[in-house]
């Protein structure tokens, strides 16, 4: 196969994907198996011993993919193979970038490159630090029953009702703007409202999905579930049949360390055993001192780790 061929060989790219997601099976019994890699779906670029798809998104103004992520999202899925993986992926990333070249505005800070690799598929990843991507968060991955800390506070967790809307988006956008220095998070002047609708709609589940920590009557921390059928988007990220989403949670910045975020976490992990979900997942940010050490001692580990160029051209 070569970047050059105008009619790639698909008998090759499907024997290289076929040995890519056997070796993603060895590596990692809670990811999925990849599914096809589709010319449709976008462009399709070769090398020895790999293939990719690169497409494009842009996030609607108004949607929480805004406060996310980046407005422009150039993204690469890729397939590797052979023994050499770091010289596969930089040829799939110097072609592809080429193709960009063209496709993008120099200095553009809210256009990235985007690619999310297994995380313990690490043997290709200095192709991407060679080209000046950081590793900017994580999805990481939760299995029922997982033990935690136990939480030493003295507020309490109750249900989250319609009278602390207005609280809990103070709180969200609190984490937004924590998150913000570290690469993928964008706060953005529509961020509040997509915050109170997303909210909104958890708030009017027929389950609860959002409970906070209170002391007296003031509201210190918030913690937001998406449970099946809602975290149902979810399942590609995965190889276990059902799963669900910790959305979000958040202490107040003078009550961190205190405890409190424990003892959500906690509180989440028992409706979530209770409900007999087999995995739970959330997006953290990596470099977040906070983040990383926190919901991996309450029993999370690295499933997907999302890479960025932003911008995409300095």
């Amino acid at each position: 196969m070569s970047p050059a061929d105008p009619t790639p060989d698909l008998t090759a790219v499907a024997a290289v994907a076929d040995e890519h997601a056997a070796r993603l099976a060895d590596l990692d019994p809670l990811l999925p198996a990849p599914p096809p890699l589709s010319p449709g779906a976008g462009k399709l670029i070769t090398a020895p011993a790999g293939a990719a798809i690169a497409w494009y998104q842009e996030s609607a103004v108004g949607t929480a993919a805004r406060t996310w992520d980046p407005a422009k999202r150039h993204n690469l899925e890729v397939r590797l193979a052979g023994a050499d993986r770091a010289t596969t992926l930089g040829a799939l990333l110097d072609t592809w970038f080429d193709l960009l070249h063209g496709a993008t505005t120099p200095g553009d800070t809210d256009s990235a490159a985007v690619l999310e690799l297994p995380s313990r598929d690490t043997e290709a990843v200095l192709a991407l630090v060679h080209r000046g991507f950081a590793p900017v968060s994580t999805i990481a991955a939760r299995t029922a029953g997982r033990p935690g800390p136990t939480p030493l506070t003295d507020a309490t967790i109750r249900p989250a009702t319609p009278d602390d809307l207005d609280t809990l988006v103070a709180l969200n956008l609190e984490v937004v703007e924590y998150d913000a220095p570290f690469g993928k998070v964008t706060p953005r002047e529509d961020t509040a409202e997509a915050l109170r609708n997303q909210l909104v709609f958890l708030l009017g589940e027929p389950r609860p999905a959002v409970w906070v920590a209170v002391r007296g009557d003031r509201v210190l921390g918030h913690v937001h579930l998406q449970l099946p059928p809602t975290s149902r988007w979810a399942r590609r990220y995965t190889s276990a049949p059902e799963v669900a989403y910790l959305a979000s949670l958040g202490v107040t910045a003078a009550e961190r360390g205190t405890g409190i975020g424990s003892a959500l976490a906690a509180h989440a992990h028992r409706v979530l055993d209770d409900e007999g979900i087999p995995v739970t997942l959330l997006h953290h940010a990596l470099p977040n001192p906070r983040s990383t050490p926190f919901w991996y001692s309450h029993g999370y580990r690295p499933l997907w780790t999302m890479w960025l160029r932003r911008p995409v051209r300095r």
